[in-house]
């Protein structure tokens, strides 16, 4: 284990979906410190509010996360404050992150700069 690899890495809580790749969450900062912030989810970029895929984006998400417990690692923030993170959610024993699932559903708006390709 690098320690390196490790930072940044938080529990938090999905409070809400705003759209298929931003989230408002409550983020356990250890020692009883809690904070509430939006983050933008790292490599993906799905639909605006009234394009074509925004619904099923965002639909996906809220099913897959809101309200739930998630682990979050975050990045810098990005021009509109919004922290730019990777968030993974478990589905009983199996980890799975959440940009990568939307890609792989074809929920992405296709042709975007923010999208990366599988790994």
């Amino acid at each position: 284990m690098t320690l390196n690899n490790k930072l940044y890495i938080f529990k938090a809580k999905v409070l809400r979906v705003v759209d298929g790749d931003t989230l408002e969450m409550r983020i356990d900062l250890g020692f009883h410190t809690h904070t509430v912030r939006k983050v933008r989810l790292l490599g993906v970029d799905t639909p605006e509010r009234g394009k074509h895929g925004y619904n099923e984006a965002k639909a996906f998400t809220t099913q897959t996360v809101l309200g739930k417990d998630v682990y979050v690692q975050t990045y810098q923030a990005d021009a509109f404050g919004r922290y730019l993170a990777d968030v993974w959610y478990q589905e009983g024993e199996n980890e799975f992150r959440l940009s990568h699932e939307l890609s792989n559903r074809g929920l992405v708006k296709e042709g975007s700069k923010w999208n990366e390709e599988d790994e």
